[in-house]
């Protein structure tokens, strides 16, 4: 199963970083018209979610590092889709950049 793996380190506080990431991931219509059947899972305490659909699962955490957040999302891709690889790390690493800045 072919994974994309994207991470973007910030300025924020982990706080700060998990609750923009979330708004992010339950908000966005691009995201949401890759797979419309995506269903989100978070845990606020430990700043970290999940998300299972018909086309990708994934995964995410924010952690710290330094003095700043570590965002990372691993998305697993069916075989079928190995071929939208690249889209899907660009679109994810352009909605990282523009949530946190």
């Amino acid at each position: 199963m072919p994974t994309v793996k994207v991470e973007k380190s910030c300025g924020l506080s982990r706080e700060e970083a998990y609750k923009r990431v979330k708004q992010l991931l339950e908000t966005d219509k691009d995201l949401k018209k890759m797979d419309p059947s995506c269903q989100f899972n978070f845990n606020d305490t430990a700043a970290t979610g999940s998300a299972k659909g018909s086309m990708f699962s994934a995964d995410m955490k924010v952690g710290t590092s330094g003095g700043s957040s570590l965002v990372t999302i691993e998305v697993q891709l069916p075989i079928m889709l190995s071929m939208a690889k690249g889209m899907v790390q660009s679109t994810l690493e352009k909605k990282l950049q523009a949530a946190l800045g």
